[in-house]
């Protein structure tokens, strides 16, 4: 998620507020971006097709036991023919298939049913899995409730903990390393109207429905046990395994469905609706964003379909966002490993921050589709660098979210310098990172960037984490020189590929590839350590 700061600001005043005025006038050519020569393709998004799916997805909605006897076959269609071994490496995942139904009106509403097949890959015996109901969370705005689970077919005991937010369930028996449950799930959902809570992630506002964390979800476990932090209103909340989905999502039919993963089928029903079907695997979460007035621009880069979704009055700004996207898309593949899903959606969204990042899914704040100039393609830049530095490889993003905000965050810059030009690359920097900081340190108001997202106040989170944090990487990158760099960061993702990784692993990355010290780095612009 790229410039949460002042929430209920129109975004503009974002951009200023967090990290100064950038030069209107100075727009990057189109002829600077790289683009593969097939031609665009744009179309009302109404009429886009379906894929059609290479296979039959092996995990029904009906039959949560299909997902044990699956050869993962059925969600082959979500990746790159060459990556289809990777589903082999994740074949404990969690498995989530999950029907919705949207009923619009004043309030709009979700009717869900969620059938999970988790298997415990972790060293300690559990007596309960928890899950995240986001919605609940204040900066989502919204709420869900969650009816009678079944756990294999007995009820189970459950309980809310976390302000609401997470779900406790109780498992009958404890379950130890290998061994899985299936557990079923009701939920319903009900979406706010307006933008004034969080960054309207999930919300419907201005005819669009974003939905992000719309259903039930488990959290990472690890030695600190379930992760159920509440975080901030201006903080990112995800935190979670690697998954495999398979979800049915019945809306009504004039609206266009833009979702994490491969649409493989798409079918009209009696009563006016549309049931869009997508599968995704290996990825952390499922986004789906909904409008009458999504307009589409698609464009086949390498194998890859990568489409920008935008509203019917920003046709010209669609197809430069698709240009840009594809040209980060092209750049961090050839930089730190292939991007490996059959897709790559870019939504524009009336979110009040600039891009937020969904696997295989941005979002672009709609109003800066008006003045698309460097910030636009900056924080598409930023945007698709999530794929790997979240996406990909996961990290704490409620208690270590400089370890991709920042590195995201310089990965942009870095991008800028390589692909766009040297000067505005350095101007960006100027005003995004090194100006922050300055006035920081003039107003008292350094500190390291380590630390929770609630260690931070709303203003002081964008400075430090986003201005603050990508110098450290900036000083790495000056110590090490761009090929050591960069090898640290193909490192680390091949290391942590569909994991998680905490700051250290990050750290021992750059050192492992250059066999050159970081600490005293690490700890001057991380930890505010000056000795």
């Amino acid at each position: 998620m790229l410039n949460r700061i002042l929430r209920r600001l129109p975004v503009v005043a974002l951009v200023l507020a967090a990290f100064g005025s950038l030069p209107v006038a100075a727009r990057v050519p189109r002829s600077a971006v790289p683009l593969s020569p097939r031609a665009l393709v744009s179309r009302p998004a109404a009429a886009y097709p379906a894929v059609a799916p290479s296979a039959t997805p092996a995990v029904t909605p009906t039959s949560p036991a299909a997902a044990r006897a699956s050869n993962l076959a059925g969600y082959r269609p979500a990746l790159r023919p060459e990556f289809a071994s990777d589903l082999q490496a994740v074949a404990q995942a969690t498995r989530y298939s999950i029907q919705v139904t949207l009923h619009p009106g004043a309030s709009p509403t979700l009717t869900g049913l969620e059938r999970v097949h988790y298997t415990n890959t972790h060293s300690a015996t559990l007596n309960e899995v928890d899950f995240r109901l986001f919605p609940n969370l204040p900066g989502y705005g919204g709420s869900m409730t969650v009816g009678a689970v079944a756990l294999g077919n007995a009820v189970a005991n459950t309980r809310l903990i976390s302000q609401n937010s997470a779900l406790r369930v109780l498992l009958n028996t404890p379950l130890p390393r290998g061994a899985s449950i299936d557990l079923t799930l009701p939920f319903t959902d009900t979406l706010p109207s307006d933008n004034k809570n969080g960054y309207a992630v999930f919300s419907y506002v201005d005819g669009v429905y974003a939905l992000a964390g719309f259903y039930p979800i488990i959290p990472v476990y690890d030695q600190n046990g379930w992760h159920v932090e509440v975080s901030p209103t201006y903080g990112d909340v995800t935190f979670t395994e690697v998954a495999l989905y398979d979800v049915s999502l019945t809306v009504p039919a004039d609206l266009v469905a833009v979702t994490t993963g491969r649409v493989v089928k798409m079918a009209d029903n009696p009563d006016g609706t549309r049931t869009w079907r997508a599968v995704a695997a290996p990825v952390r979460d499922f986004y789906v964003a909904l409008s009458a007035d999504f307009r589409v621009v698609s464009q086949t880069w390498e194998d890859v379909q990568v489409n920008s979704y935008y509203r019917s009055a920003q046709a010209e700004s669609g197809q430069l966002a698709l240009q840009y996207a594809i040209s980060a898309l092209n750049f961090y593949s050839q930089q730190f490993g292939a991007y490996p899903y059959a897709v790559y959606d870019i939504a524009a969204t009336p979110t009040t921050a600039g891009g937020i990042e969904y696997p295989g899914v941005i979002v672009v704040a709609e109003q800066l589709y008006a003045s698309p100039d460097d910030y636009f393609q900056f924080v598409l830049a930023h945007e698709t660098a999530h794929q790997w530095w979240y996406g990909l490889v996961g990290s704490d993003q409620v208690n270590d979210p400089w370890q991709d905000e920042a590195l995201v965050n310089y990965c942009a810059y870095y991008y800028f310098d390589k692909v766009v030009g040297a000067d505005r690359a350095a101007a960006l920097k100027n005003r995004l990172f090194d100006e922050p900081y300055r006035n920081a340190l003039r107003e008292g108001r350094d500190r390291p960037v380590a630390g929770a997202v609630a260690s931070f106040d709303a203003a002081d989170y964008g400075t430090i984490v986003y201005g603050k944090g990508p110098l450290f990487f900036d000083a790495v990158r000056a110590r090490l020189g761009d090929a050591a760099f960069i090898a640290g960061l193909r490192d680390y993702l091949r290391e942590h590929r569909y994991g998680v990784a905490y700051p250290a692993d990050l750290i021992d990355a750059f050192e492992n590839a250059s066999g050159q010290w970081t600490g005293d780095l690490y700890q001057f612009w991380i930890e505010g350590k000056t000795q």
